[in-house]
């Protein structure tokens, strides 16, 4: 019995050593060299296709832009969806008449997320709307890079429709 257990043992150990040798097993780190080909950098000076559509250089100009994307029921509930996932936990559910920061918001020590669905952000352009998304501003990180152009003109349709409703 104990030279059963001792071969076992020994089988299991080589197998294990075999099973790490094949061939799908790669490391990360040797994958490209034993393909055999390398990933080529990108030609000096290529810009990929429609990255320049809102390439923004300073939040004056994005101040000046204005909402290309209309107000429908599409664009709202798209709207919705996304400030509930990427807005919500700061500024809380702005559809009701009484806003209350969310999880993260309630945390913040110093300064408590503004109610963006009344007050002086009613009067504030799209642009402007924009403009904090995208190059964030206090302690709103930038979101610039995290949703498409179309996306923050959804938001901002939602958060007009929500202003508008108070």
């Amino acid at each position: 019995m104990k030279l059963f257990k001792a071969s076992a043992i020994v089988l299991l150990t080589c197998w294990a050593v075999k099973v790490q040798a094949l061939p799908f097993n790669d490391d990360m780190v040797d994958v490209q060299p034993r393909a055999g080909s390398i990933m080529k950098p990108k030609p000096l000076g290529s810009i990929p296709r429609g990255s320049l559509s809102y390439t923004l250089q300073s939040r004056e100009e994005a101040l000046a832009l204005n909402n290309p994307v209309a107000a429908d029921e599409r664009s709202i509930a798209n709207g919705r969806r996304l400030f509930n996932m990427h807005c919500y936990t700061c500024h809380g559910d702005i559809s009701k008449p009484t806003v209350v920061p969310g999880p993260s918001g309630a945390k913040f020590e110093f300064k408590k997320p503004p109610d963006i669905s009344s007050g002086d952000f009613k009067t504030r352009t799209d642009g402007g709307i924009f403009a904090t998304m995208y190059f964030g501003q206090g302690l709103m990180p930038r979101l610039g890079w995290k949703l498409s152009p179309q996306e923050k003109w959804d938001i901002i349709n939602y958060l007009r429709k929500v202003q508008s409703t108070k």
